[in-house]
């Protein structure tokens, strides 16, 4: 597992490794560590993103698979999920990525989340490569691990591919989804924007209040 932990700083000295670094479980001898330009680190990615465009796979199929699980739940869901998890099911340039985050420093209104001081993003980052499961499976695979993760208490990260009902979309936002229905009716009453999520389907109005 590759942690990526980063520190800014302004000036010509840089922090201290040490004390930045100290308390993880990690190995001492496998850290690098590199000084970079702010704009360097923000494009750190553009090679890779360079060699997935000239491989071709840029181009194919992302069903990405995004879920906030809880940190006591985390270790035993993540070992379960990728224990037999194959090449094929998650593509040849598919990433496996799981952050710890701590919850009171995520403020966003709408970001569901498990209730625990510690979460976790856990991440599949499929690709329908050649030879690879179809897109079709892949999003299959993920509305299967959705109400795995779903039944230990994780949210999902509405940012993937996951088949998800207009029902489990408002259980999913909880009280916040007057509010959110909303701001829907105000902003986007013709359904226009990110209608492959499902949350309001055209043509079937506003859902009816909840229990």
């Amino acid at each position: 597992m590759k942690r990526s932990p980063s520190s800014t700083f302004n000036g010509t000295t840089p922090p201290d490794d040490a004390r930045l670094l100290a308390g993880l479980g990690d190995q001492p001898g496998d850290r690098q560590i590199q000084d970079m330009s702010y704009f360097d680190f923000l494009n750190r990615l553009a090679a890779g993103v360079a060699y997935l465009k000239s491989t071709g796979e840029w181009y194919r199929p992302h069903p990405w698979w995004n879920m906030f699980l809880p940190a006591s739940r985390t270790d035993a869901f993540v070992e379960a999920a990728i224990k037999d998890l194959t090449e094929t099911e998650v593509g040849a340039s598919g990433v496996v990525l799981l952050y710890p985050f701590p919850r009171a420093r995520l403020h966003l209104p709408l970001l569901r989340m498990p209730d625990e001081e510690t979460i976790f993003l856990f991440t599949l980052l499929r690709t329908a490569s050649h030879g690879a499961e179809s897109p079709q499976d892949m999003v299959e695979a993920n509305r299967s691990l959705y109400l795995r993760a779903q039944a230990v208490g994780g949210y999902q990260y509405p940012v993937g591919a996951i088949p998800t009902t207009p029902e489990e979309w408002r259980a999913h936002y909880g009280p916040a989804w007057a509010a959110f229905e909303a701001a829907h009716e105000r902003y986007d009453p013709d359904g226009i924007l990110t209608p492959g999520q499902g949350v309001f389907p055209p043509g079937q109005g506003v859902l009816p209040p909840g229990p």
